[in-house]
């Protein structure tokens, strides 16, 4: 590739062959030369990465001598000595991640990766496993079922990963709770620490005085003492000290320091392997290649790799949740700003199959690791290249390294991560999380501590279902409730209808429901209503309707539908008409309704369905305005609307008995009579202008103080009349207005633009006959806001605007006389949209 000189330009001739023409000719020298900037220019890119790689390989390599010696529990007689062929397996299974990542299966340029240090607790219960099932088997025979299991938790750990990303399925991965994770994360401190005790001391610790003794002798209590310290004094250190280099400049320092202590003191290296101050050295000859011959196909035992299948899969489980932590975190870190989750994934999959075919052991994208080496400079794949190299020499060179490893250096960087993640499970979550969540953390950690790995895990799936149920069900799934008194439809109503549901529409109650509705949630709403029908309650407030609206309701279960059927029945009894709104027949509210038998074609007349609250509401006035029409009829002879006249002849008959037998009747009763005119309107005089009839409906208010008939008859001769055609728009949205508009028959809707991207216009309001619409615009001259489109074949009377504005220049007063009549009735309107809009 061309060099590219300081201020972002080329040399003339490549700068010409960057643009795609045709370069000069050159002479000799001049070739000679620009080949020789080019030659320099490839030998120095490598070079510049070369400090992140050291880096890189010194935190390898401090963690191979910490946690690769424990790859094996060597407190275990049978893995006695296995510390170097732990380390071996550690550097191969950190070579073959970073091989992978840096080849351009992850995203990030520059990640590191190594072994899955949490996932040395699985590896000691597949040992504990083989161990047990395998007593008094030939030592020789027991390791080769170890690594045959070891390489078999690999693969399966690989393939878990491989089919969540092929499959694309990671963002499965981000439903997990998040405080489970972290109670194993605290198990894993706390096996650390464990294991940083035993690999000091070299005392297998369990319940018992001769190990408490053992543990206190002077040379054990030295040698573990001197590590933890040493952690201690890193924390305390570190918490001042922020800068990255610090860690691994300090326990460079140390074996430093400690073998300048200990030629002052004048002891021998052989003194210090024979005390346990330094690791023993391995055997003589001992190559890089040991632990292949440890593999014993024809002598492993498959049976029991086979029973240690459910501890490989709790360690691939565990192993993918730090997929969906570590590499959002990375890409933060690194400004990256879209993320393919479901191609990191692939990435350790392929890397962890291919570390399970070579036999070693799980790895990783390391978060703090990549973090430190793409900042020294290594964000690059050929600088992730250079530190496989790097590693994988380590791992060529063999073990003999470990010979020469202070244990206080080991130890001190097991006890620090292992106090680093019990900090971060039972400390830094101290007022983060919820009471209930850290008591599941603290429950994870003790059952980790006192069973193991997969009892932890399972225990911490257990009380997360467990709380789920508890924290949800305390959610009540009853977001309101309320009468229609607080809430009606938006439909425009004549003053004697909106004077009639004033007084009865207190018998329409209506409960909102929210959330997944499940056994733990359903008893709640189910006492509400239970509530409603209670003998205090019924005597004073009887209810016709309820209005159960399931527009917020995201999901129900079997039982929760189930009580619905109890709820109808209970209804039924007391003739109550439960309404339901809000759920689609085809969701999944509908479908559980439907399988239950509460919303099915055979249901009974006292279930009903709407497609919304508005509608709902309106279906409840417009049966409560039949018995009003009725009722009318039976006391007046009053002719019954033809909209509401579809029942008359089923309840006329009854309709005089029925009524004031029972508090309900006698509510509609006193109300009908209420809105009745206390006397038919006289005869006119003299002959009118059609349209006063219609403005006298429209814009009745016996309750106004001033006379309204002067203000009509001043207006009514400017009315036209006019018709639509069924689907026929009267305005559109945006348009300017034309005039105002009295409806003599028909319905028209009113509409507006949906808020969603795929959304449609939606019906906001009703306009039936003897109501009026478009004052609004016409008084204030703005375009309108709404459509309005005919329901069927509609006549109304429109009173233009020309006309409108010749009368305000001609007679002022008499047009603001009107304009005060307009401004009411149309507050009616917007007070009942202004409620039904705040109360949902």
């Amino acid at each position: 590739m061309p060099d590219v000189v300081p201020g972002g330009s080329c040399p003339p001739g490549e700068r010409d062959w960057l643009l795609g023409a045709q370069p000069a000719a050159e002479s000799r020298p001049a070739r000679l030369q620009r080949r020789g900037r080019t030659l320099a220019g490839l030998l120095a890119t490598p070079l510049q990465y070369v400090p992140a790689v050291v880096l890189g390989l010194i935190m390898n390599l401090l963690d191979g001598l910490s946690y690769g010696l424990i790859v094996f529990p060597v407190s275990v007689p049978v893995y006695a000595g296995f510390g170097p062929v732990g380390f071996s397996m550690f550097m191969l299974s950190s070579a073959v991640s970073q091989a992978v990542y840096s080849s351009g299966a992850s995203a990030f340029r520059g990640a590191n990766g190594t072994m899955l240090i949490e996932a040395i607790p699985f590896l000691y219960a597949i040992c504990n496993k083989v161990v047990d099932s395998m007593d008094g088997s030939r030592p020789e025979r027991v390791v080769a079922t170890t690594m045959a299991a070891y390489a078999a938790s690999t693969l399966v750990t690989g393939t878990v990963f491989f089919l969540l990303g092929a499959l694309r399925v990671g963002a499965l991965v981000d439903f997990f709770p998040r405080h489970i994770l972290v109670g194993c994360i605290g198990g894993v401190g706390y096996f650390l620490l464990q294991t940083g005790l035993e690999i000091t001391s070299g005392v297998e610790l369990h319940l018992a005085w001769p190990v408490l003794r053992r543990l206190f002798a002077p040379n054990a209590l030295g040698l573990w003492a001197s590590s933890f310290a040493l952690a201690v004094l890193l924390r305390a250190l570190g918490a001042r000290i922020s800068h990255p280099l610090f860690v691994p400049i300090f326990f460079m320092a140390v074996p430093v320091a400690f073998y300048a202590a200990t030629a002052a003191l004048g002891l021998s290296l052989e003194t210090l392997r024979a005390t346990g101050w330094v690791f023993a050295l391995p055997d003589a000859g001992v190559p890089f290649y040991h632990f292949y011959t440890l593999f014993d196909f024809g002598n492993t035992d498959w049976g029991v790799v086979a029973r240690a299948f459910p501890t490989m899969l709790g360690l691939a489980f565990f192993s993918i949740l730090h997929v969906p932590i570590n590499v959002p975190a990375l890409a933060v870190s690194t400004n990256l700003d879209k993320i393919d989750t479901n191609r990191e994934l692939l990435a350790h999959g392929i890397s962890n199959l291919a570390s399970g075919c070579l036999g070693t052991l799980q790895n990783y994208l390391v978060y703090s690791n990549s973090v430190l080496f793409i900042r020294s400079g290594g964000g690059s794949n050929l600088a992730g290249m250079m530190l496989c190299a790097a590693t994988l020499a380590i791992f060529l060179s063999g073990p003999t390294i470990i010979g020469y490893i202070p244990t206080m250096v080991v130890g001190a960087l097991i006890f620090h991560l292992g106090l680093e993640l019990v900090k971060e499970a039972l400390v830094d979550t101290v007022g983060v999380v919820n009471r209930i969540e850290y008591v599941t953390i603290v429950a994870i950690v003790l059952a980790m501590a006192a069973f193991g790995f997969n009892e932890g895990i399972f225990l911490g799936i257990l009380l997360a279902c467990f709380f789920f149920v508890l924290l949800y069900s305390r959610r009540p799934a009853l977001r309101k409730t309320y009468t229609a008194s607080v809430v009606r439809s938006t439909v425009r109503r004549l003053y004697s209808q909106r004077r009639f549901l004033d007084n009865v529409c207190r018998q329409i109650q209506v409960m909102r429901l929210q959330g997944f509705m499940f056994f733990g949630t359903i008893n709640g709403v189910e006492a509400s209503i239970r509530g409603l029908l209670g003998q205090h309650q019924w005597r004073d407030n009887p209810i016709r309707f309820l209005v159960l609206d399931f527009a917020l309701v995201s999901g129900m279960d079997f039982s929760a539908a189930e009580a619905f059927i109890r709820v109808r029945r209970l209804l039924e009894a007391r003739e109550i008409y439960m309404v339901i709104c809000g759920a689609e027949r085809v969701a999944e509210v509908g479908r559980a309704l439907r399988a239950a038998g509460v919303w099915s074609s055979a249901a009974s007349e006292y279930v009903q369905t709407s497609p919304s609250l508005n509608e709902a509401l309106e279906w409840c006035e417009n049966v409560l305005l039949q018995h009003y029409y009725i009722h009318q009829a039976t006391l007046s002879g009053a002719d019954i609307p033809q909209s509401y006249a579809a029942v008359a002849s089923r309840e006329a008959a009854a309709a005089a008995v029925a009524y004031g037998s029972s508090p309900r009747h006698a509510m509609v009763t006193m109300a009908t009579q209420s809105a009745m005119p206390a006397r038919a309107p006289d005869p006119p005089a003299a002959p009118q202008h059609p349209a006063l009839p219609l403005l006298h409906q429209a814009f009745l208010d016996p309750e106004s103080p001033c006379p309204i008939d002067g203000v009509l008859a001043f207006i009514a001769p400017h009315f036209v009349r006019r018709q639509l055609r069924p689907g026929q728009r009267l305005w559109h949205a945006g348009a300017a207005p034309a005039g105002m508009y009295i409806v003599e028959s028909g319905t028209l809707r009113v509409y507006v633009e949906g808020g969603g991207v795929d959304s449609g216009p939606e019906a906001v309001e009703s306009i039936l006959p003897g109501t009026s619409l478009g004052e609004l615009a016409l008084i204030t001259d703005r375009c309108h806001s709404t459509t309005v489109v005919a329901d069927s074949a509609v006549a109304l009377w429109e009173l233009p605007k020309p006309a409108y504005d010749e009368l305000s220049a001609s007679d002022p007063a008499g047009v603001l006389a009107f304009v005060q009549l307009a401004l009411v009735n149309s507050a009616q309107g917007l007070k009942a949209i202004t409620a039904y809009c705040f109360c949902r």
